[in-house]
């Protein structure tokens, strides 16, 4: 239990670590808000008709708006929401340059607010809304400043970069047995999730910060809500590629085995990828008519929906990756046991070039072991007897392993496994009734490369610290098998996966809705 105890104490230092980001992020508003005090700053372009503006001419005038009052009613500016600054600035942005009027206020009283700022001639060169809460934190309704909005900005960029940084330095630490496990594919789909979201993020937080007048708080929460979107679209050609792949090798699959259900997952995914990136780039790209409320709603559908896809394709992506890691990983040759995973063989016992692969691979790293190190480790072929089988697949194992020259004492069967979980535990159980323990036992487990990262999973479940070693099939059956083992991965972790998923689009929903 070593290594299953060893990730839970990973886990608990990896929630520690984001409870104190969560906390750095809290204080970073917390201070933002107090350094602002009751201030908050709003900048607007001019109108074209207003440039080379004098400050010195402009007046402001409030109007109070109170609950069931169709028109509001002005208020001498000592009675509104005092401007503690006011100055024109040049706003510049790329192509696009004109004048910003800045306007730094000071809202004392709680309430609603019409604030326009006329010219000496009388014209309306600004118009807002300002909402001002109990405790004096005001909102425009223009812009989507509010009190201390630059500081939850900051602080956003060092949640989302902190929870990076995390992911990226734990997914390092799953080493070993730990690599094959769960959380490795959780932390390197975070890292990927947060990666993308960062890169979507970081030239809007820059935009504003340099050009608030063309580049609203409104205009930051909105692009943020759309990250999914465009990382949909984006992706969209390096998606279908891949998917196109997965066809093309499902279809020679099927060439070589007969038509079964887990024969056309990788067929199925491809298709259903193209089909949900195809038809969500085409619904969503048209122009939206109707009212401003259904308009609200279609956007927010088209964020929640974009980033529930964006995130189906990080953990997709970062399954590829560990799988890949696992199928490649050599483990140290110090093994004291090196286990076999069994599976199906002919009717007359001998092996099927997928298992003889297998049993290949087991005996060429004993052999080079032992002319390394000199170290001799147990061979565990594990398998029981299906229905259909003449005798128990370790037996088949041992008998073709025998006749092929290598030494019988050094074969320790385990015939009662019936799949992958058993496989482990059953081994595990012997190798504990000889050696008293496993916590200074080294072991590895052989399969196919693409089972190996799943293998290692119930290996962890079932208790047993060990390392995978993948051996080749042909290129036309990993990618589908590689699938199946990805689809039976995530369903075991269906409800973690959901809440965190209904988490995130909660919060775009959110944002999505009113930022719009």
């Amino acid at each position: 239990m070593k290594g299953y105890d060893s990730i839970k104490s990973a886990r608990r230092s990896v929630t520690i670590q984001i409870l104190v980001l969560l906390v750095i992020v809290t204080a970073i508003c917390l201070i933002g808000r107090i350094v602002a005090k009751d201030t908050f700053d709003v900048n607007v372009i001019l109108s074209y008709k207003s440039q080379n503006t004098d400050v010195s001419d402009l007046t402001v005038q409030w109007e109070r708006k109170e609950k069931g009052e169709e028109e509001p009613a002005p208020l001498p500016p000592e009675q509104g929401i005092p401007i503690k600054n006011m100055e024109v600035r040049q706003a510049v942005d790329g192509p696009y340059r004109g004048e910003a009027l800045h306007l730094s206020m000071q809202p004392e009283e709680p309430g609603d607010y019409v604030v326009t700022v006329l010219d000496s001639k009388g014209n309306a060169l600004v118009g807002d809304s300002i909402h001002v809460g109990p405790f004096h934190t005001a909102i425009s309704w223009a812009t989507g400043a509010f009190t201390g909005d630059e500081a939850v900005l900051a602080a956003s960029f060092v949640l989302y970069l902190g929870i990076l940084v995390i992911m990226l330095l734990y997914f390092l630490k799953l080493k070993g047995p730990l690599s094959t496990s769960y959380d490795a594919v959780l932390a390197a789909g975070v890292f990927i999730f947060f990666f993308v979201a960062l890169v979507v993020r970081t030239p809007v937080y820059l935009r504003h910060l340099t050009t608030p007048a063309f580049y609203s708080t409104w205009q930051v929460l909105t692009d943020i809500a759309s990250g999914g979107k465009y990382f949909v679209i984006l992706t969209l050609p390096l998606t279908g590629f891949f998917s196109l792949l997965l066809i093309i090798s499902n279809i020679e699959l099927l060439r070589h085995e007969r038509p079964r259900v887990q024969n056309v997952l990788g067929l199925l995914l491809g298709m259903i990828t193209i089909f949900v990136g195809l038809s969500y780039t085409f619904f969503f790209s048209r122009f939206m008519q109707g009212s401003y409320e259904e308009i609200r709603i279609f956007t927010t559908v088209e964020n929640v929906l974009g980033i529930v896809i964006t995130y189906a394709e990080c953990i997709q992506i970062s399954a590829v990756i560990c799988g890949i890691r696992a199928a490649r990983h050599v483990p140290e040759r110090n093994r004291d046991y090196i286990l076999i995973l069994g599976c199906g063989f002919r009717k007359d016992g001998t092996l099927p070039p997928l298992l003889r692969g297998r049993v290949d691979k087991a005996m060429e790293f004993w052999k080079r072991q032992k002319k390394e190190t000199g170290k001799e480790a147990v061979i565990i072929p594990s398998g029981g007897q299906g229905r259909d089988e003449c005798m128990a697949e370790a037996e088949a194992m041992s008998r073709y392993m025998i006749g092929t020259g290598f030494p019988e004492d050094a074969i320790m069967k385990e015939n009662k496994s019936a799949n992958t979980y058993q496989n482990m535990e059953f081994s595990k159980n012997l190798i504990e009734g000889r050696e008293g323990s496993i916590e200074k036992v080294r072991t590895a487990y052989v399969t196919t490369n693409y089972h190996v990262f799943r293998s290692g999973v119930w290996a962890g479940l079932a208790g047993l610290p060990a390392e995978g070693i993948g051996s080749r099939t042909k290129w036309w059956f990993w990618p589908n098998a590689f699938v199946r083992e990805c689809v039976g991965l995530l369903a075991n972790r269906i409800v973690p996966e959901l809440i965190f998923l209904v988490l995130i689009t909660a919060a775009i929903a959110y944002i999505s809705y009113f930022a719009f």
